[in-house]
């Protein structure tokens, strides 16, 4: 290539010049040519810039599509946990349908005393759905018991008479002066003993049972 280059074949040059794919030597022949001419210089940097929007611009597009995916995602992820937190509720609500059942639905039966002061009662319990807790708390110096059943959602149910478990109540080492059984609230209250009533005294049949079911928790 001679130090004299006709305009076209350098213009013809410039995109392979400014893209960097030119050698050393045509380099230096094409830059010694814009150092003097004032045509292809001009060319040059108008073919720089246009280069430059070119580039410019698919950069826009990908962070305009950038965004647009970002935005996506956040949408899909409020969707699932919007969708997970109704499901939870619902899970909740469905799981969690739990009714004290009320002192009408309940028979307290079979107490007395034994022999070491403990009282003993039974309680049976008719249930819409099944029985699904028992519930002992210290209210004060009173036990309260309180019994729930779970309904299903949706389906007509007849109730059907649970018994629960026997219970004896120690008050040699309890500070306990009633043992009371509560439904919907405080208001619906069945006092099953307290202190200074009489019991009927166990059989030797009862203590018996009581022996060995005292033998069981130990």
């Amino acid at each position: 290539m001679g130090n004299k280059l006709d305009c076209r074949i350098v213009q013809d040059l410039l995109p392979n010049y400014i893209e960097g794919l030119t050698s050393e030597v045509t380099n230096k022949t094409l830059e010694e040519h814009l150092s003097s001419c004032a045509e292809c210089k001009a060319v040059l940097h108008n073919m720089t810039n246009e280069m430059k929007e070119m580039n410019r611009a698919p950069q826009k597009q990908i962070n305009f599509l950038k965004k647009i995916k970002r935005r996506q995602w956040i949408i899909a992820a409020c969707s699932v946990v919007v969708a997970v937190t109704l499901f939870a509720s619902v899970f909740y609500f469905i799981s969690q349908r739990q009714f004290a059942i009320p002192s009408s639905e309940v028979k307290i039966s079979e107490v007395y005393q034994m022999k070491d002061g403990s009282v003993h009662y039974r309680i049976d319990a008719n249930v819409t759905g099944y029985l699904s807790n028992v519930f002992l708390r210290n209210d004060g110096d009173s036990e309260v018991i309180r019994v729930y059943e779970h309904r299903r959602l949706f389906s007509d149910q007849d109730r059907n008479k649970v018994s629960i478990p026997e219970r004896w109540v120690p008050l040699k080492d309890k500070e306990i002066t009633s043992i009371i059984y509560e439904g919907n609230g405080k208001k619906d209250r069945v006092i099953i003993w307290e202190k200074g009533m009489v019991l009927p005294k166990a059989d030797a049949e009862q203590e018996a049972e009581y022996e060995r079911s005292s033998g069981k928790q130990r």
